[in-house]
């Protein structure tokens, strides 16, 4: 690959893999009129203009094809580095709501301990407040599968086949060709039945719980 004035192909050789080639290079190594197209075609799709810009981009210097491909590299290195950012963050944020659950269950304990339902401070307030009542699951396997709801990812002809008629033949086949099944319950059906005083056999309805409220 041929090296440009400002050695943006020696840092490409050096980096083959996109991550590394995002983190190696910067927006100022990255040819502007490539980022340019892209963001036109990306505010108002690929127009006849905008990919005649890039037909006469290939078909100038070699070094612009190499150029195109570390743009693409760069982009693709710089999408994984998101991803990545993305599932940091994520596990950040479940490391801080299970800290903050915590922190709250022990001070509920501390104003249950005082006998108090709220302590003051400067700025913030911090007060037991009842829930409203929930679904306990005791034992999902128990659960009707009235409180249930199937999610089934299946090709489109075997949902419309489903659609169309429902012999055996067409039902064996449609649950052959199913890919995916997720099955969830309907806490709110739950719930329901459950304030009605109907049994719903591993699940029961909790009650008295409280919440840490900071106003």
């Amino acid at each position: 690959m041929p090296n440009s004035n400002d050695g943006t192909g020696a840092a490409v050789a050096e980096a083959a893999d996109p991550t590394d080639l995002a983190q190696t290079l910067t927006l100022f190594q990255i040819e502007e009129s490539l980022v340019l197209l892209a963001e036109s075609a990306e505010e108002e799709g690929l127009t006849p203009e905008i990919e005649g810009a890039l037909t006469a981009y290939l078909e100038g210097a070699v070094e612009k094809r190499d150029r195109v491909a570390e743009f693409i590299h760069f982009c693709e290195g710089m999408a994984e580095l998101a991803k990545a950012e993305a599932k940091r963050l994520q596990t950040r944020q479940k490391h801080f709501e299970a800290t903050a659950e915590r922190v709250s269950s022990m001070v509920l304990h501390v104003l249950d301990w005082l006998g108090v339902k709220k302590l003051e401070g400067r700025t913030n307030t911090l007060k037991k407040r009842k829930c409203p009542p929930s679904v306990n699951v005791v034992d999902e396997q128990k659960i009707p599968a009235e409180y249930k709801r199937v999610t089934v990812t299946l090709p489109l002809p075997q949902w419309q086949q489903l659609l169309a008629g429902t012999s055996d033949d067409a039902r064996n086949a449609v649950l052959a060709g199913v890919r995916k099944q997720e099955i969830s319950l309907d806490l709110e059906a739950i719930k329901q039945a459950l304030n009605l005083e109907k049994a719903v056999e591993g699940a029961d309805l909790a009650l008295n719980r409280f919440k840490l409220q900071v106003i």
